[in-house]
């Protein structure tokens, strides 16, 4: 490996690492789009907290209300006292949502900037989505459901609904914003 003098783009010289063949020597850093996201105040979470709610209802709806498209990166989801059987569905709607609102939380607390969105636990009016995932949980079990490839536009939502009965649960969604052009 050498040192070498390279010049930057404002004239200050800089040195620099190659191989004896004079291949420049980088250090390079991978980072998930959530992770860049969050960097710029744009990844949030929406927690529907510990319910008992009647089968076949939505423990966790989120609804994407602006322009900028909402990336679904993960569902958490912890049931409790029996299997549980959950469904996670997409649609969309122009259907008032009902419930228990629920706020986003920034991943990154250096930022206050609220998500474009809207959530309930708890919501009853909107119509099942389309299935893009079923998940079942295993008494007091936690799963991790990777949502790949699930963008919401404006108007969509994300909804998970324990289709059987347990006394309580919980789901997390984790997503962040398209950077604007």
């Amino acid at each position: 490996m050498a040192q070498v003098q390279g010049v930057t783009k404002t004239g200050t010289l800089k040195t620099v690492f190659v191989t004896e063949d004079g291949e420049l020597i980088v250090r390079a850093i991978t980072e998930s789009e959530i992770e860049h996201a969050s960097g710029e105040g744009k990844a949030f979470s929406w927690d529907s907290g510990e319910l008992d709610i009647d089968a076949g209802d939505t423990m966790l709806f989120v609804q994407r209300t602006g322009d900028v498209p909402l990336i679904i990166d993960r569902v958490e989801i912890s049931g409790s006292n029996v299997i549980c059987t959950w469904e996670i569905n997409i649609g969309t709607t122009s259907t008032t949502a009902t419930g228990t609102g629920v706020s986003a939380v920034s991943l990154n607390t250096s930022f206050t900037a609220e998500a474009d969105a809207t959530a309930f636990s708890d919501e009853t009016a909107v119509a099942d989505g389309d299935t893009v995932a079923r998940v079942k949980t295993a008494v007091s079990g936690h799963e991790t459901v990777d949502m790949v490839g699930v963008i919401l536009g404006k108007n969509h939502y994300i909804q998970i609904n324990q289709e059987t009965e347990s006394t309580s649960g919980s789901v997390i969604v984790h997503g962040h914003f398209l950077p604007v052009a």
